[in-house]
């Protein structure tokens, strides 16, 4: 392949012991397993995966449990071991045989233990940033790294988030701003923070599990273990790059000056030593993505009974995780948020993505219906005979205020604001219709519920889809 050329990535969703297990992917040929860290999820590798499947392999790169979009582990505190031997189902759901492996920071302490208990499957790895704790840092962390994350019925959860997450481009570790702890940084600009966050919003508490994992692996009782090559590396901005100094990895690895060279020296050893050719993906029966170009939308099916029903959500929501039928995440929203930097033009806009959406689904002669912009498309469907019938079920966010709120952007914004005034939104949209006109005239009887997780789970869908929710809300207007 060209040098340059970007290499289109899909998304897919596969089952392991019962568990949803989301995942990218990217190339062809023979299979590596890329791991991210913590507490992201796999769009955090696709710099990696771009290099690797520029080289002829196929990237492979799963949320892990508890990450992401995939299903956390059971138990109170997974170990390395377990996530290891959760991805080794999921190389069987998958039909791989021998892989490569790649591994950051958390992803590289599982990789190490999937690498040591799995020698016959591991054809070669390379662990950036494989963690060499002491039993001092290991307890520090344990005690302070990690706190809980639970929603605050006033959104104050969504300001210390943001905080957490910028604070982490400024002290390792970041719950010690010291001058020890300082590091000589610039402050992560406020589109990576808002990942981060976002990752964190989708793994919610059990962003906890995994990274006890990592902070609880014993690197001397592993790396013994490989027998496959392997690359042990980091970059020297690395906050673990000193681990390559202490006792369990002096000698061992080696430290490179850009990302660009790890990720070479890595594509080099991994297309070096390949392992098996990646099969096709397979698909789930109830859930996954229709691909439209660049962009997805995402689906998900439930079992019902007559007349298959195709479900549309409102503006700046998502398709609820249980309703018969087959619900849809509208362009630039829910899980179908990645790959529409604008939203679709106008209602046909809308409704054709949808229409594509039907035709790659079987769901022609469907009786569809929704709320707000939902319902709306759901009736354009059908007069374009797409849909056998096409009902709105109810109103969405109503019309958008014209003055008084000033900027109501969802963009990231440098001191995460977007975060509270998304919880705001979504907060008022329980009591009032629409959500800015807060009197008595305009309140919900009886208002929705303002369940915490009720709210918080609304927030992030807007979240998701930013200022794509204001174009949706147009079309509702």
């Amino acid at each position: 392949m060209s040098p340059g050329v970007t290499v289109p990535a899909t998304r897919h969703f596969t089952r392991v012991e019962g568990r949803d297990v989301a995942y990218r992917r990217l190339g062809k040929g023979p299979a590596v397993l890329v791991l991210h860290g913590s507490p992201q999820s796999s769009r955090a590798v696709m710099g990696v995966a771009q290099a690797l499947a520029g080289r002829g392999l196929c990237a492979i790169c799963p949320d892990t449990p508890g990450a992401g979009r995939s299903d956390p582990l059971p138990g109170a505190r997974p170990q390395s071991e377990d996530y290891a031997r959760h991805l080794a189902g999921l190389a069987d759901a998958l039909g791989l045989g021998r892989v490569g492996l790649y591994g950051f920071h958390t992803g590289a302490a599982t990789a190490c233990a999937f690498a040591g208990l799995y020698p016959e499957r591991t054809a070669a790895a390379t662990l950036e940033g494989l963690p060499a704790w002491t039993s001092a840092e290991a307890a520090d962390a344990t005690a302070h790294y990690l706190p809980t994350f639970e929603p605050q019925w006033d959104g104050s959860h969504m300001a210390w988030l943001w905080a957490r997450m910028e604070e982490q481009s400024l002290f390792f570790p970041w719950h010690s701003p010291t001058p020890e702890a300082r590091m000589a940084f610039p402050v992560t600009g406020a589109e990576a923070v808002h990942a981060n966050c976002m990752d964190l919003l989708d793994a919610g508490d059990a962003y906890r599990s995994v990274y006890h994992a990592a902070f609880d692996f014993k690197v001397a009782a592993w790396l013994p273990r490989l027998t496959a090559p392997a690359l042990i590396a980091v970059t020297g901005f690395d906050v673990l790059a000193d681990h390559l100094q202490r006792p369990e990895l002096a000698g061992r690895g080696r430290v490179f000056d850009t990302l660009a060279a790890l990720h070479a020296a890595a594509a080099d050893l991994l297309a070096g030593s390949p392992g098996d050719a990646a099969p096709e993906a397979p698909t789930l029966p109830d859930r996954g993505f229709v691909a439209m170009g660049s962009e997805v939308l995402a689906w998900r099916r439930q079992d019902g009974r007559g007349r298959p029903t195709l479900r549309l959500h409102a503006a700046g929501d998502a398709m609820p995780e249980q309703s018969p039928g087959v619900a849809l995440d509208l362009p630039g929203h829910g899980d179908s948020a990645e790959g529409w930097a604008e939203a679709p033009r106008g209602l046909a806009g809308w409704t054709n993505a949808a229409a594509e959406a039907c035709r790659a689904l079987g769901m022609t002669d469907a009786a569809a219906e929704g709320l707000g912009v939902g319902g709306a498309i759901a009736v354009e469907l059908a007069h374009r005979g797409i849909a056998a019938s096409g009902r709105i079920l109810g109103p969405g966010a109503g019309p958008l205020p014209a003055v008084g709120f000033g900027s109501i952007s969802l963009r990231p914004e440098w001191d995460g604001a977007h975060l509270i005034r998304a919880w705001r939104v979504a907060r008022y949209g329980q009591l009032f219709h629409p959500w800015h006109a807060r009197d008595p005239a305009h309140a919900r009887k009886p208002f929705e519920t303002l369940d915490t997780a009720t709210v918080h789970r609304r927030a992030i869908n807007l979240l998701k889809a930013h200022d794509r929710w204001l174009a949706a809300a147009t079309l509702e207007a």
